[in-house]
Formats: structure tokens, sequence, C-alpha cells
């Protein structure tokens, strides 16, 4: 439908040259039209069937309409280029958010900033809230919303940088769309920055996790209920908890359910030693906590490092398939928190990070998401400047 995909703003490049096949009313007004049945053409007298170069129809072309083109017509590529920018349109001009907004989102920030889930009634030393079961549910409703905001935030953060990666991808394959094209990109990338800026995430203590050592078993009282199976579940019981923490942006207190459901696996319907096994396990997960923040707080000899990344974009699905991002939640909330330079054409980011996320974000580099140092040899360039020379289809150097 080339009515509906090219306006008189896109540039054509050499397709503006190529003949299409049109139909028109012998008036010689009027719209051209693909279809010689198009209902606009009912009323006309008589219809004419001419040839019109591109570029002096695309004025004139029927929204409505289908072109009978060659599959092998430059115009088809072209008109997919264009889709793929024009796409941006539905995420601009949006109204901008109310003080309502503004105030739900400074919340969700204030309340995830500390944990995901309200205090425990005790934890907050208020006797007032834990008799006040509506009160305890309104809270309880206040951390919904929040992990909610977040969820959603980050969801259409990553919708938007899919959309401009793949635009920017369609208009490099097209020089001459630039000057259309860079007016659109480079107002969603000003939308893309301020989604960028919504997370609120504990992001080096997951880092820190990935570089404790499996921590070795000792058995202990707490642990008899278990019988043979306690070393078994105290190996299951890390690699779920660590593995959880690694990947996630919430706080490492919030994985501890991971460790809770392997302990009640462990003892399926016995009841003989399960709370006491739930109380050393506890005590254990506060240990890996501990030790973690310890190793986050080490100093180092290069406490922050410079570091590029691509990120993918979303898979493309059909609409009862759910979207499966390439990018775990961890590594979505680095690049967001931690970018210092965008160059939005390449689709690559620059961030500034602590040595431990430094270390996660290469260990973990895929084709997928590549990633390398910037300054390993302490260049002084701008991150801009060396975000803009760096080939991203080169091998990561680690």
């Amino acid at each position: 439908m080339l009515g509906a995909i090219f306006t008189p703003e896109v540039p054509l490049g050499p397709t503006q040259d190529i003949l299409i096949t049109c139909h028109a009313s012998t008036t010689g007004k009027g719209k051209l039209h693909g279809d010689p049945e198009c209902r606009a053409l009912r009323s006309a007298a008589s219809v004419n069937r001419i040839d019109i170069p591109f570029g002096e129809a695309v004025e004139r072309l029927c929204a409505n309409c289908r072109w009978p083109l060659p599959t092998d017509s430059p115009i088809l590529p072209l008109g997919a280029a264009v889709s793929e920018v024009d796409s941006l349109t539905i995420w601009l001009d949006r109204e901008s958010k109310d003080e309502e907004d503004i105030k739900a989102e400074r919340d969700a920030a204030i309340a995830l900033a500390t944990a995901e889930y309200p205090p425990h009634a005790d934890d907050a030393n208020n006797e007032e809230a834990e008799d006040d079961e509506t009160g305890r549910d309104e809270e309880w409703d206040r951390y919904d919303r929040a992990r909610n905001l977040r969820s959603g935030r980050h969801e259409h953060w990553r919708r938007l940088y899919s959309y401009l990666a793949r635009s920017s991808e369609a208009a490099a394959e097209y020089p001459f769309l630039a000057p259309w094209a860079d007016s659109l990109q480079s107002r969603l990338a000003a939308v893309l920055e301020a989604e960028r800026r919504a997370f609120a995430a504990r992001l080096l203590e997951a880092a820190a996790v990935r570089s404790m050592p499996t921590p070795q078993f000792s058995d202990g009282p707490g642990l008899a209920g278990l019988g043979t199976e306690a070393e078994k579940t105290f190996r299951r019981a890390w690699y779920e908890w660590s593995r959880r923490a690694i990947w996630s942006w919430r706080r490492l207190e919030d994985q501890d359910f991971a460790v809770y459901s392997v302990v009640s696996d462990a003892f399926g319907r016995r009841r003989k030693g399960k709370p006491e096994a739930h109380a050393a396990f506890r005590q254990l997960t506060a240990d890996w906590i501990r030790q973690a923040r310890e190793e986050a707080s080490r100093p180092t000899s290069t406490p922050w490092q410079l570091v590029a990344v691509k990120a993918p974009a979303l898979p493309r699905t059909h609409h009862s398939e759910p979207e499966r991002d390439p990018l775990t939640l961890w590594e979505a909330a680095v690049i967001a928190t931690y970018q210092v330079a965008f160059n939005r054409k390449a689709g690559t980011t620059a961030l500034l990070v602590p040595h431990l996320i430094a270390e996660q974000l290469l260990a973990c580099a895929s084709d997928d998401v590549p990633v390398q140092l910037l300054a390993p040899d302490g260049n002084a360039l701008p991150a801009q400047t060396l975000l803009e020379q760096w080939d991203h289809a080169e091998p990561s150097r680690f």
C-alpha cells in the first residue's frame, strides 16, 4: 500500500525514477490508484491506465490501494525500511506526564530503593500497623504498584530501544533516508533517555555474588532432619539462590524464597526437623549476603571501568506469542543505570561501571550481546568518541 507508506517528505533516492502503473480518472485530477476497482474510482465516468515515475506519483497515491509491483522491485525493500522508521511516530507526541504520574514514579523509586516488599510489622516497629489490617493492605498495594510501574517502564524502555535499533538498521541500508529519519530517531532517543532513568535496582551486589566461590558444606544440628540429603540440598539451595541473585535487579534478601522452596521440596510431606532446617538455611543465606556485600565493598586498583555494549532488539513475535527478551533484568538495568554515552545509529552504549559489574558483563558477552572494554590502556578520548570508534562486529577482547 504505497500511499500508506510513502509521503512527500520521505526521500526516494533512485526509486523516484521507477515507473509504476496507476489508474486515474480521465479528468487527470484526483488520486492515483493501484486498483482499477478502487471505491474512489466508482463515480468516475472512465478510468485511464498510466505509467508514471514514482517520484511524481507519490503526492497523489491513494492510501487504500495496493500496487501489484514485481517481487524484485527496489520499491519493496525501501518501503519496508520506511515503515520501520515511520513506526517511531507512534511513540512520539504523546501527552506529557501529569502531576499524579510524576508523584507515583517518585513514590515507587523511594519504596523500591530499600526493598521489594513492605517490611514486617515488627521490623517496622509499628504496633498500630500490625493491628490495622487496612493499613497493611494499603502498604502492600503501594509496593505492588511500585513493582508494576518499574516493570512497565522497563518493558517500555526495551520496546522503544528495539524500535530505534530496527529503524537505524533499516535507514543504514538507504543513506538518502538520513535527513528524514534522523529527526524522528533523535526525538525517540530523547524519550528513550527519559525512560531509562526509571530503574531503581541493586546491581553491584548481584555482580559480587558471581565472584564468590562456591561455599563449602558444613553439617550442623539444624540440618539433621535432611539426613543424607543435607549436602545435596545445600548445593541446590546455593545454586538456585546465586543464579537468581546474579541476574536480578532485586535485593539479595528478596531471593530467599528460592532457598525456602529448595528446603521444602527436600522434606516433601515430612515435618520432623523442617522448621530447624529452614532456620539453618536462613542463617546460611544471611552469611552469603554478608559475604557478597563485603566483596562488593572491597577496594580495587580499577574501581570503575568504561565498557561498551550493544543490546539486542526484542525478537519479533506473533501477536499470540510472548516476548522473550535476550537481556536479563540485571543486564537491562545495568545498561539503563550506568549509561554515559549512546550511539543511536549503531545501537551501542558506553557504560561507566564498578569493576565487578564490568567483569560480569565481559564474562557473559556473546554474539547477541557483544561487550568490550573501551579504554583498557587509559585512552583519554571522550566516551562518545570511543563508542563511535568501536566495531562491535569484531570479537570482544577480555
